[in-house]
């Protein structure tokens, strides 16, 4: 194991600087390279292999994977973790890479499987079985592929095939899927299952479910075994580890969330992944306890993992139910919680709720947050002696009480939110910005950074540049700062996508710039602040160019919006806008205009008041009051509105499982939301009330 230029993290990082150009590098259409002023030079030679033996090494018998064991006699899971130590997770991967060894060698996965790089399927919820297939991939050098646990059988089926899996791991439950579909994945010779098998039938000649499944698999051709059986099968059938020679080798594929077709197959190297870990543990270099809760089918969770691994550290899975999350945290304790938006602002609201809720209790809290608040932006500072104790402690405890660090992704998330949650948890919260084509790293603010709004300078060791938009009116000649679509360059940039050269020359430029797609600004101190999108540009009837995502994604800042989506089409002159409110702050918003009490609960009553023109009308003013305060123009406001509890979801359609807007397939399921919004007149936003 070789480790190279791995420098000593610096003890302040530096907050006025916190980028800088590389001399000599700017050219026509694009800005100077930009890289971290603190650690500008970074590379690592680990592969995955080595990212476990770092951690591991740091001591073996820590704990390592954990989860809530399942009480069949309460029907619940208990109030605490169970763990699997770094030296028996090196024992089960060692296990299940022999066994996979051995049945590769039998030709039980397929005829002409070689020892090493082959694919494994992972069609799971996060568990500690993930890590385990995924270490033992690396130490036989073999490939994996993590499928959503919400894909539909197409999606699926698509991605085991386009993969070539040879085997999946799975629960029961999506094992009649895979059988039903076998002959659409005929790679696929072997299936894992990973529950505690059923009881066998109690009656005389009945066949239980799993021998019912044995024999459909079977008349199949494929084989269905348990993660039990595998685990014996490669304890007696022992074979040494053969890493990869080089990082550079591929560890997984990793579909894109395919809003507009297919997903594509993001190649991942192990240098890629390792380099994630590395470069971010120079930010949180001791062991962190995770609690893992984001799919693992993504490329963010993936690195987090990575990086707590290498750190030594803990992970405990979620007991499966994101309703029971906050349960979860609670039991676990964790110091590192990692989120997407829609996970904070909902914890967000809920304190503000209490906040607005009036009494004694709400005024307290309130005149607690504006105290932190103010200090925050004085000084960054987010702790206080007697609002943490007196206040603060019981918000803690929604997250268990110990939380230390987050940090967000996946998308923008909004200044107000990351700033009242850094001062109610007293916690260092930080976003940042990635990729699945640069796994996950790219950006991350600077720790003690209290100027909330951009993903902070490039990681350490990467580098970003701007290039000219002409076309959405975006230059890196603009005023005070350079705007461009955000090139990315260093080690977790991905090498292309598997079996689709044309997508991977249209991302890959011969430089190794890869092309996010993202429209960013550099400001003075080297920070780059995410503002639009590159091809989202729609043209209204009239002829302006409406850049769709970007205006969406202000609206979206609106404290009463939990989801929204702002439509536009090229026969119509206007925008019109579908929004779900957010229950905690709806609730209030809507009591007060229909004159009836309301609670967050209350699903029945907030969706009439989702009927109520007056709440409609109201809803609206709020969007334009936010819009007029980002210096949105006229026609980029949504002139019709519709409310509806109902969220935009992975089931209805319109959700991809990444929680992205599917633009196409929700005009189609919305067609007719969208035609009754287009038949009423505009609505007048010159006006002070609509």
């Amino acid at each position: 194991m070789v480790i190279s230029t791995f420098p000593e993290p610096p003890k302040v990082w530096p907050l006025d600087v916190q980028a800088v150009p590389v001399p000599g590098t700017e050219k026509d259409g694009h800005t100077p390279i930009f890289r971290n002023a603190a650690v500008p030079e970074f590379t690592t030679q680990e592969s995955m292999y080595d990212v476990f033996a770092v951690g591991r090494d740091r001591d073996p018998q820590a704990p390592y994977l954990g989860i809530r064991p399942w009480n069949p006699a309460k029907k619940d899971f208990e109030r605490r973790f169970e763990w699997l130590t770094y030296a028996q997770a090196e024992e089960l991967r060692t296990a299940v890479g022999s066994a996979l060894g051995k049945l590769a060698k039998e030709g039980q996965l397929g005829q002409g499987v070689p020892d090493k790089q082959w694919t494994c399927g992972a069609w799971m919820q996060n568990r500690p079985e993930f890590q385990i297939l995924e270490h033992a991939a690396a130490a036989y050098s073999r490939r994996t592929v993590s499928l959503y646990d919400s894909y539909d059988t197409e999606t699926a089926v698509y991605v085991l095939a386009h993969s070539e899996a040879r085997c999946v791991f799975t629960t029961t439950s999506h094992v009649p899927t895979l059988l039903a579909s076998a002959s659409e994945i005929p790679l696929v010779k072997l299936i894992v299952t990973l529950d505690t098998p059923a009881p066998a039938a109690s009656a005389p000649g009945e066949l239980g479910r799993d021998q019912l499944l044995a024999k459909w698999a079977a008349s199949k051709g494929v084989n269905l075994t348990s993660w039990d059986k595998i685990v014996e099968l490669g304890k007696a059938n022992l074979v040494a580890h053969t890493p990869p020679q080089s990082n550079e080798e591929q560890i997984s594929f990793c579909y894109t969330s395919g809003t507009t077709g297919k997903p594509k197959a993001a190649i991942v190297l192990h240098k890629q992944l390792a380099y994630a870990g590395a470069a971010t543990s120079l930010y949180w270099s001791k062991p962190q306890k995770m609690i893992s809760y984001l799919p693992l089918a993504h490329i963010y969770e993936r690195i987090l993992e990575a990086l707590v691994t290498r750190n030594g550290g803990s992970i405990g899975y979620f007991s499966g139910d994101v309703l029971r999350l906050t349960e979860d945290a609670q039991v676990l304790q964790p110091s590192f919680f990692p989120g997407v938006p829609r996970v904070f602002n909902r914890i967000a609201a809920q304190i503000q709720a209490q906040a607005d809720g009036g009494g004694l209790k709400g005024k307290l809290l309130t005149a607690a947050l504006n105290a932190k608040i103010a200090r925050h932006d004085q000084t960054g500072d987010v702790t206080h002696a007697f609002y943490d104790r007196i206040v603060f402690r019981k918000v803690r405890a929604v997250l268990g009480g110990k939380v230390e660090q987050l940090v967000s992704g996946s998308a923008p998330i909004r200044p107000d939110v990351l700033k009242v949650l850094r001062v109610a948890l007293s916690a260092d919260f930080r976003e940042g910005y990635g990729q699945t084509e640069n796994a996950g790293s790219c950006l991350l603010m600077h720790p003690g950074d209290k100027d909330l709004g951009t993903c902070g300078p490039p990681v350490p060791g990467h580098e970003v540049r701007l290039r000219d938009c002409p076309e959405l009116g975006y230059t890196t000649k603009d005023k005070p700062f350079a705007r461009g679509e955000i090139l990315s360059r260093g080690q977790s940039v991905f090498p292309g996508y598997f079996k689709d050269d044309k997508k991977s020359k249209e991302t890959l430029d011969e430089e190794g710039w890869m092309y996010t797609g993202d429209v960013g600004l550099i400001d003075d101190k080297g920070r780059v602040k995410i503002i639009d999108r590159v091809k989202n540009l729609i043209k209204l009837a009239q002829g302006e160019y409406v850049a769709i995502e970007h205006v969406e994604g202000i609206f979206s800042s609106s404290k009463l919006a939990a989801q929204l989506w702002l439509y536009g089409d090229s026969t119509e002159a206007h925008l019109v806008a579908i929004a779900v409110p957010d229950p905690e702050a709806f609730a209030p918003f809507a009591s007060k205009i229909t004159g009836k009490q309301l609670s967050a609960a209350d699903l029945q009553g907030l969706e009439q008041a989702c009927q109520d023109p007056k709440v409609v009308a109201s809803f609206l003013n709020d969007l334009v009051t936010v819009g007029r305060r980002n210096k949105v123009k006229g026609f980029e406001f949504p002139r019709a509105l519709k409310l509806r509890m109902t969220p935009f979801s992975i089931e209805e359609g319109t959700l991809t499982p990444t929680f992205k807007l599917k633009r196409p397939e929700a005009r189609k399921i919305l067609e007719a939301d969208i035609k009754a919004l287009y038949s009423k007149p505009p609505a007048d936003i010159s006006a002070s009330k609509l």
